[in-house]
């Protein structure tokens, strides 16, 4: 049964994302707000990983908020050296077993799905906050991916949000695509 709360969480969601998108600050405003109400709706469905994630989320909404300043323009849009990509990759994959170890059930695919899809969101988040234009091409599988897992734990709402978002990602990725080829 889809609640008040998850509508709620996923209208502020989609918010957030068409505000980034146009790389509106205020963006960090609904993200924040959306991730608060997203703590309690997986906390409820049994999802502790996405639920702790939410915690990030709102400090990286803050932290989104101060970085971009008051104008788009004084932060722009820039690419990620291959030495980063490598980075990324790393730090999902290492703290995705590290956290899976301590969870304690290598069997479960939900807990092996809801480790790395956590990991990954945190270090996309960032790369989205820090501006850096192949953090939409992470979003896509990992919005893919978490829609699966919320679809299997019943989050109806929520798993047809992440589908919207995998393909407002590919939006975001082809707008500041372009703002980063017009800057240049």
């Amino acid at each position: 049964m889809i609640t008040s709360l998850e509508w709620s969480a996923t209208g502020l969601g989609l918010l957030y994302l068409l505000l980034a998108i146009r790389e509106k600050r205020s963006c960090w405003l609904a993200g924040g707000l959306a991730s608060a109400l997203f703590l309690f709706v997986f906390w409820r469905a049994g999802l502790a990983a996405q639920a702790v994630l939410q915690i990030y989320y709102v400090g990286v909404a803050v932290h989104g908020w101060y970085y971009w300043g008051s104008s788009a323009d004084t932060r722009p849009v820039r690419h990620l050296q291959t030495s980063g990509h490598v980075a990324v990759v790393t730090s999902c994959i290492a703290l995705s077993a590290v956290t899976i170890y301590f969870r304690g059930d290598f069997s479960s695919m939900t807990i092996w799905l809801d480790s790395t899809t956590s990991w990954s969101g945190v270090i996309a988040t960032w790369l989205v906050a820090r501006k850096y234009l192949s953090a939409w091409t992470y979003w896509i599988v990992i919005d893919l991916v978490t829609a699966a897992l919320y679809l299997q734990n019943g989050l109806l709402a929520t798993s047809g949000l992440y589908l919207v978002y995998a393909v407002l990602a590919g939006v975001a990725w082809r707008q500041w695509s372009k703002n980063l080829s017009s800057a240049q």
